[in-house]
C-alpha cells in the first residue's frame, strides 16, 4: 500500500482539537480525554490518536486516485481552513464578515455535525439488531431468508460475520453520499442565520469539547427538534474561552454581523453540560480542564448554588423572550422594545451582555435612547 494513502481518517479535525490542547514537540498537540463508558481519564494524549476511524470516507471500488477524494476534500477545504475561520471568530475586532466569509464559516463549522460517524454508528447498531433477530429464524440447515428495505437477503448463519461486514459497508456508502448532500443543503438553509460568539470571563471555568462537538437543539430546549427546524440553535465550543452560536436572525442587525457577548461561570456550567450530553465516547479538554469541569458540575448540584442558578437562568430567559417578542410585534427600534432593553441593562444579571450594550449604542446613534 502506498504511504500516501490516508486510511486513518479524522472525523474531528486535528486543527480543531489543537485549540483544546497544549503544544508538544514537532508541532504535535496533546489533550486529556475522558472515556464516558469506562469513566477513565486519558491524560496528555496526542490529537493524532483520537477521533479517527480507518477508511471512514474511503470510496469503495474506486480507482486509487478517486477512492480518497472525500478525505482529501476534507483535508483541503475544511481541516486546513478551520484555523482561518477560528481566527476570524475569536478576533474581537472582527464585527462584520463578508458574505463569502460567512458562508465559509458555516461550511467549515457545520461539517463537524455531518462528518462524524454518529448516524452511521446508530445505523450499524440497528442492522446488527435485525441480523441478530433473523438468526433466531434460521431453518434446520442454518439458512436465513428475510426482506429489509425492499431487498431480499439469503445466507447461512455460518457466514454471519461476512454478512455483517457487507451491511456495514452498505451503510457506510449511504453515509458518504447522504451526509454530503445534506451538508450542502443545510449550509444554504442556515445562511440567513445570526452568528454569535460568546467569550467566557472566568479563567477558572474553561470550556471543554468532545468527539461530537456541534450541537443542534430547539431554541427553548436542549432537545434535537429536527435538522431543518427554523428555530434550532447550533452551538460549537471554539476553544476553552470562546463559543460559537448560530440561530435564526430575529433582530435586523445585518446578516453578516458577528454579535459578541461575555458570559460567566453559569454559562460554562450549562454549555459544558450540553457538550457532555452530546458526546459519543469522549469528553476532550486541555490538561486539567476535565477535572475542573466535573468540579463545577458538582458545585452546582449543591442546594444553594442550584437554586440560585435556576432562578437566574429562568429570569434571563424570560426577560430575553419578552424583548424578542416586542421586537417581533412592535419592531426594533420601538418604544416598548427600548423600554424592555433599559429594564434588562439596569439588572445585574445583564451587566456584561455585549449584544445588549451594542443595541443600546445603536439606539443612541439613532436618537432613540432617552
Amino acid at each position: 500500500m502506498p504511504k500516501n494513502e490516508p486510511i486513518k481518517q479524522h472525523y474531528i479535525p486535528r486543527s480543531y482539537l489543537k485549540n483544546f490542547g497544549v503544544e508538544g514537540k514537532n508541532g504535535n498537540y496533546f489533550v486529556d480525554a475522558y472515556k464516558l463508558e469506562d469513566e477513565f481519564l486519558l491524560e496528555y494524549i496526542s490529537t493524532k490518536s483520537i477521533c479517527f476511524k480507518k477508511n471512514l470516507y474511503t470510496i469503495p471500488n474506486a480507482e486509487v486516485d478517486k477512492k480518497y477524494a472525500l478525505e482529501l476534500h476534507y483535508a483541503e477545504h475544511v481541516d486546513s481552513e478551520f484555523p482561518k475561520i477560528y481566527a476570524l471568530l475569536v478576533d474581537e475586532k472582527t464585527i462584520v464578515l463578508t458574505p463569502e466569509q460567512k458562508r465559509q464559516v458555516l461550511y467549515v463549522c457545520l461539517s463537524l455535525y455531518f462528518r462524524t460517524p454518529k448516524v452511521l454508528n446508530h445505523q450499524n447498531a440497528f442492522t446488527d439488531q435485525i441480523l441478530d433477530r433473523m438468526l433466531l429464524y434460521a431453518d434446520a440447515n442454518g439458512d436465513v431468508k428475510f426482506s429489509f428495505e425492499e431487498e431480499k437477503y439469503e445466507f447461512n448463519k455460518k457466514d454471519i460475520d461476512k454478512v455483517r461486514h457487507e451491511f456495514k459497508e452498505r451503510n457506510r456508502l449511504k453515509f458518504i453520499v447522504n451526509h454530503l448532500e445534506r451538508w450542502k443543503e443545510f449550509v444554504d438553509f442556515k445562511y440567513d442565520c445570526t452568528i454569535n460568539v460568546h467569550q467566557i470571563n472566568d479563567a477558572n471555568a474553561p470550556l471543554i469539547t468532545c468527539d461530537n462537538p456541534l450541537s443542534i437543539r430547539g431554541m427553548n430546549s436542549t432537545r434535537f427538534e429536527g435538522l431543518f427546524n427554523p428555530d434550532s440553535v447550533i452551538t460549537l465550543p471554539l476553544d476553552t474561552k470562546y463559543y460559537l452560536e448560530i440561530f435564526p436572525n430575529n433582530i435586523a442587525d445585518g446578516q453578516t454581523r458577528i454579535n459578541r457577548m461575555v458570559h460567566d461561570r453559569d454559562y460554562v456550567f450549562t454549555t459544558n453540560a450540553i457538550i457532555q450530553s452530546n458526546a459519543e465516547k469522549l469528553i476532550i479538554g486541555k490538561p486539567g480542564t476535565i477535572e475542573r469541569h466535573f468540579e463545577i458540575q458538582s458545585s452546582y448540584e449543591e442546594d444553594d448554588n442550584a437554586e440560585r442558578f435556576v432562578e437566574k437562568a429562568k429570569f434571563k430567559l424570560e426577560e430575553m423572550q419578552k424583548f424578542h417578542k416586542l421586537c417581533e410585534t412592535s419592531g426594533f427600534p420601538s418604544e416598548k422594545a427600548t423600554a424592555q432593553l433599559k429594564t434588562m441593562l439596569a439588572h445585574e444579571h445583564f451587566k456584561n451582555e455585549n449584544q445588549l450594550l451594542q443595541l443600546k449604542r445603536l439606539l443612541i446613534v439613532l436618537g432613540k435612547w432617552k
